[in-house]
């Protein structure tokens, strides 16, 4: 009897971890949303194009005032993206290209983002 209660109770908790992974992600991905929408344009010249560690800073950065209230702000620190998932979300929108330098996305920051 204590065996099943015990498997059950993991069971539950492996389920609430699932959805609480998958509400972080939603956040994470809401984050990222409103920081292409608010912050980046896009290059016109090759010249123009941003370092990919640029960006990430400056999603970063907005990504820590995300939400309506400081619970919210709070959450979505917690969500916020790795360099390797921030990159693969990038990947979804935009292409790189790799220079001497290092990684270049066709975007600029908007003054003040």
């Amino acid at each position: 009897m204590q065996r099943r209660e015990t498997k059950e109770t993991f069971s539950a908790l492996q389920k609430a971890r699932e959805k609480a992974e998958e509400l972080t992600g939603a956040v994470r991905g809401a984050a990222f949303d409103d920081w292409v929408r608010r912050c980046v344009l896009d290059a016109q010249a090759p010249d123009e194009w941003s370092q990919a560690r640029t960006l990430y800073e400056s999603y970063i950065e907005h990504a820590r005032r995300f939400g309506e209230n400081r619970s919210q702000r709070a959450q979505s620190v917690l969500a916020l993206a790795t360099e390797t998932q921030w990159g693969r979300m990038m990947a979804t929108l935009f292409i790189k290209k790799r220079r001497s330098t290092g990684w270049f996305y066709p975007l600029k920051l908007k003054r003040g983002a």
